[in-house]
């Protein structure tokens, strides 16, 4: 490798080490406690209660719906 390609890397990584310590959180206790509120406002299921989203769903099967002559019984044999 020549120096130009060396020195590349290093000013790379230099400028990697020095972002990674100016963008990093100064107090780790901080960062925990807005998880943990931002954790807490999540609504959690009832446990007492139905836990299907589809038991209340409406019909909205088409086949249903498509035959009005269903009702009518007719026996082709007689």
């Amino acid at each position: 490798m020549n120096s130009k390609t060396t020195l590349t890397i290093v000013f790379i990584v230099i400028i990697a080490i020095v972002g990674y310590f100016l963008l990093r959180p100064k107090n780790p206790s901080e960062t925990s406690g807005s998880t943990n509120q931002v954790v807490n406002k999540i609504p959690l299921p009832s446990l007492s209660g139905s836990t299907n989203p589809l038991e209340n769903k409406p019909d909205v099967n088409p086949v249903n719906a498509s035959n009005p002559l269903r009702s009518i019984k007719t026996n082709p044999f007689q």
